[in-house]
Protein backbone atom coordinates (compact mmCIF):
# COMPACT_ATOMS: atom_id res chain seq x y z
CA UNK A 1 0.00 0.00 0.00
CA UNK A 2 2.71 2.24 0.07
CA UNK A 3 3.38 2.49 -3.49
CA UNK A 4 -0.31 3.14 -3.86
CA UNK A 5 -0.66 7.07 -5.44
CA UNK A 6 -3.99 8.56 -5.45
CA UNK A 7 -5.58 9.60 -9.12
CA UNK A 8 -5.41 13.37 -8.77
CA UNK A 9 -1.48 13.19 -7.59
CA UNK A 10 -0.75 10.79 -10.72
CA UNK A 11 -2.80 13.49 -12.93
CA UNK A 12 -0.62 16.08 -11.54
CA UNK A 13 2.86 13.91 -11.63
CA UNK A 14 1.78 13.35 -15.49
CA UNK A 15 1.24 17.13 -15.70
CA UNK A 16 4.56 17.92 -14.11
CA UNK A 17 6.84 16.06 -16.37
CA UNK A 18 4.49 16.38 -19.94
CA UNK A 19 6.11 19.28 -22.12
CA UNK A 20 3.99 22.35 -22.28
CA UNK A 21 3.95 22.78 -26.11
CA UNK A 22 1.65 20.40 -27.45
CA UNK A 23 -1.16 21.59 -24.65
CA UNK A 24 -0.29 25.23 -25.46
CA UNK A 25 -1.01 23.99 -29.47
CA UNK A 26 -4.27 22.63 -28.60
CA UNK A 27 -5.55 25.43 -26.71
CA UNK A 28 -4.25 27.73 -29.14
CA UNK A 29 -5.90 25.66 -32.02
CA UNK A 30 -9.45 25.63 -30.09
CA UNK A 31 -8.88 29.49 -29.94
CA UNK A 32 -9.00 29.82 -33.01
CA UNK A 33 -11.38 27.49 -33.62
CA UNK A 34 -14.08 29.26 -31.40
CA UNK A 35 -12.92 32.47 -32.96
CA UNK A 36 -13.61 31.26 -36.50
CA UNK A 37 -17.23 30.01 -35.34
CA UNK A 38 -17.62 33.68 -33.94
CA UNK A 39 -17.41 35.24 -37.07
CA UNK A 40 -19.34 32.54 -38.98
CA UNK A 41 -22.18 33.27 -37.01
CA UNK A 42 -22.02 37.17 -37.52
CA UNK A 43 -21.38 37.01 -40.72
CA UNK A 44 -24.28 34.53 -40.93
CA UNK A 45 -26.48 36.31 -38.97
CA UNK A 46 -25.73 39.60 -41.13
CA UNK A 47 -26.49 37.68 -44.64
CA UNK A 48 -30.03 36.86 -42.84
CA UNK A 49 -31.28 39.98 -41.75
CA UNK A 50 -29.80 41.82 -45.06
CA UNK A 51 -31.70 39.20 -47.03
CA UNK A 52 -34.81 39.80 -44.93
CA UNK A 53 -34.61 43.44 -45.34
CA UNK A 54 -34.15 43.28 -48.57
CA UNK A 55 -37.29 41.82 -49.53
CA UNK A 56 -39.03 43.74 -46.88
CA UNK A 57 -38.06 47.07 -48.43
CA UNK A 58 -37.54 46.24 -52.13
CA UNK A 59 -41.33 44.44 -52.13
CA UNK A 60 -42.45 46.83 -50.07
CA UNK A 61 -46.55 47.85 -51.12
CA UNK A 62 -46.28 44.08 -52.10
CA UNK A 63 -45.31 42.07 -48.93
CA UNK A 64 -46.10 41.58 -46.21
CA UNK A 65 -49.42 43.54 -47.40
CA UNK A 66 -50.62 44.73 -50.36
CA UNK A 67 -51.19 48.46 -50.56
CA UNK A 68 -50.27 48.57 -54.55
CA UNK A 69 -49.98 46.08 -57.07
CA UNK A 70 -48.37 47.44 -59.47
CA UNK A 71 -50.20 47.25 -63.31
CA UNK A 72 -47.12 45.63 -64.75
CA UNK A 73 -45.33 43.63 -62.35
CA UNK A 74 -42.35 42.59 -63.75
CA UNK A 75 -41.59 46.58 -64.57
CA UNK A 76 -42.03 46.99 -61.27
CA UNK A 77 -39.80 44.68 -59.49
CA UNK A 78 -36.85 44.35 -62.60
CA UNK A 79 -34.76 47.53 -60.95
CA UNK A 80 -35.26 45.50 -57.66
CA UNK A 81 -33.78 42.27 -59.00
CA UNK A 82 -30.28 43.13 -58.22
CA UNK A 83 -30.23 43.78 -54.99
CA UNK A 84 -32.57 41.00 -54.27
CA UNK A 85 -30.65 38.27 -56.13
CA UNK A 86 -27.34 39.53 -54.04
CA UNK A 87 -29.40 39.43 -51.01
CA UNK A 88 -30.15 35.55 -52.46
CA UNK A 89 -26.23 34.50 -53.41
CA UNK A 90 -25.13 35.74 -49.89
CA UNK A 91 -27.97 33.89 -48.21
CA UNK A 92 -26.83 30.39 -50.28
CA UNK A 93 -23.45 30.37 -48.76
CA UNK A 94 -24.76 29.54 -45.22
CA UNK A 95 -27.68 27.33 -46.12
CA UNK A 96 -26.92 23.30 -45.83
CA UNK A 97 -26.07 21.49 -48.87
CA UNK A 98 -29.27 19.42 -48.91
CA UNK A 99 -31.25 22.41 -48.81
CA UNK A 100 -30.07 24.08 -51.55
CA UNK A 101 -31.80 22.61 -54.56
CA UNK A 102 -35.31 23.47 -52.89
CA UNK A 103 -33.92 26.98 -52.19
CA UNK A 104 -33.01 27.87 -56.03
CA UNK A 105 -36.18 26.45 -56.95
CA UNK A 106 -37.95 28.49 -54.40
CA UNK A 107 -36.17 31.69 -56.12
CA UNK A 108 -36.50 30.43 -59.73
CA UNK A 109 -40.39 30.07 -59.48
CA UNK A 110 -40.13 33.67 -57.58
CA UNK A 111 -37.92 35.02 -60.84
CA UNK A 112 -40.15 33.46 -63.45
CA UNK A 113 -43.52 34.30 -61.73
CA UNK A 114 -42.22 38.11 -61.64
CA UNK A 115 -41.25 37.92 -65.20
CA UNK A 116 -44.36 36.84 -66.61
CA UNK A 117 -46.26 38.86 -64.44
CA UNK A 118 -47.64 36.17 -62.10
CA UNK A 119 -49.84 35.32 -65.74
CA UNK A 120 -49.00 31.79 -66.64
CA UNK A 121 -48.38 32.16 -70.63
CA UNK A 122 -49.50 28.51 -71.84
CA UNK A 123 -49.30 29.46 -75.69
CA UNK A 124 -47.63 32.18 -77.10
CA UNK A 125 -51.02 33.16 -79.42
CA UNK A 126 -52.88 34.54 -76.23
CA UNK A 127 -54.27 38.07 -77.81
CA UNK A 128 -52.95 41.20 -75.65
CA UNK A 129 -56.22 41.99 -75.17
CA UNK A 130 -56.73 39.26 -73.00
CA UNK A 131 -54.00 39.23 -70.95
CA UNK A 132 -54.86 43.02 -69.84
CA UNK A 133 -58.37 42.13 -68.88
CA UNK A 134 -57.56 40.96 -65.70
CA UNK A 135 -60.28 39.79 -63.47
CA UNK A 136 -60.47 40.90 -59.62
CA UNK A 137 -60.45 37.05 -58.57
CA UNK A 138 -57.70 36.47 -60.92
CA UNK A 139 -55.80 39.44 -59.18
CA UNK A 140 -55.99 38.56 -55.50
CA UNK A 141 -55.08 35.14 -57.30
CA UNK A 142 -51.82 36.42 -58.29
CA UNK A 143 -51.52 38.55 -55.41
CA UNK A 144 -51.73 35.21 -52.64
CA UNK A 145 -49.04 33.30 -55.34
CA UNK A 146 -46.95 36.26 -55.28
CA UNK A 147 -47.48 36.53 -51.14
CA UNK A 148 -46.54 32.12 -51.45
CA UNK A 149 -43.85 32.78 -53.27
CA UNK A 150 -41.49 35.35 -51.21
CA UNK A 151 -42.87 33.36 -47.75
CA UNK A 152 -41.49 30.33 -49.32
CA UNK A 153 -38.19 32.41 -50.08
CA UNK A 154 -38.11 33.81 -46.47
CA UNK A 155 -38.75 30.89 -44.81
CA UNK A 156 -35.09 29.34 -45.14
CA UNK A 157 -34.09 31.62 -42.76
CA UNK A 158 -35.95 30.73 -39.74
CA UNK A 159 -33.60 28.05 -38.92
CA UNK A 160 -31.20 30.27 -38.50
CA UNK A 161 -33.02 33.05 -36.06
CA UNK A 162 -32.88 31.85 -32.07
Amino acid sequence: MENYIQPWEQVSLYFEDVPIWPISLLLFVLLIGVGVDVINRRRRDGAVEYFEEAFQEELAGLYPAVTRWPDDLAAYVQPRLPVLRDAFEVLRVFLPQNQLREYNAAWNRFYEFVRTNGIEQAASSVAVSQEAAVSQPDLHQRQQDFHNLVADLLAFTKQFKK
